[in-house]
C-alpha cells in the first residue's frame, strides 16, 4: 500500500485532469495496480500480467486505472512511454487530490 503523499508525488496537474508516472513491470504473475512507489524516480510501480506485445500490457494499465477511478477507459491513455517501462498516464477530468486519494486507497489487487 502506498501513502497520499507518495501517490501525490507521482502526480502532475493537467489542464484536462492529472497525469500519473508509472514504472510497469509486464508479465507479472498477477495484476497489482499500484503495487509500489518508487521514490527516486516519483513513480508508481505496476505490475501487469499482460506481455508488452502490440500494446497489451498499455491497454491493460489505461483498463486497471479506470477501474481505480469508476470511469469509463476512455478517459485514460497512455500519454508517454509507450514503448517504454517508464510510462506517463492521463486521466481526463480527475484532480490531483482525488487521485492522490483512490490511488492511495489500495488500487486494484488481482481478483
Amino acid at each position: 500500500m502506498i501513502s497520499p503523499e507518495d501517490a501525490r508525488e507521482a502526480i502532475d496537474p493537467h489542464p484536462q485532469g492529472v497525469l500519473i508516472r508509472f514504472e510497469v513491470a509486464p508479465g507479472s504473475s498477477r495484476l497489482l495496480v499500484p503495487s509500489g512507489y518508487n521514490p527516486w524516480r516519483k513513480a508508481l510501480e505496476a505490475k501487469l500480467t499482460e506481455r508488452a506485445e502490440r500494446g497489451r500490457a498499455n491497454h491493460q494499465l489505461e483498463s486497471a486505472v479506470a477501474e481505480i477511478f469508476g470511469i469509463p477507459s476512455h478517459r485514460v491513455q497512455v500519454a508517454s512511454g509507450t514503448k517504454s517501462s517508464r510510462k506517463a498516464v492521463i486521466v481526463l477530468g480527475v484532480g490531483p487530490e482525488e487521485a492522490a486519494r483512490r490511488l492511495a486507497a489500495g488500487g486494484l489487487p488481482a481478483p
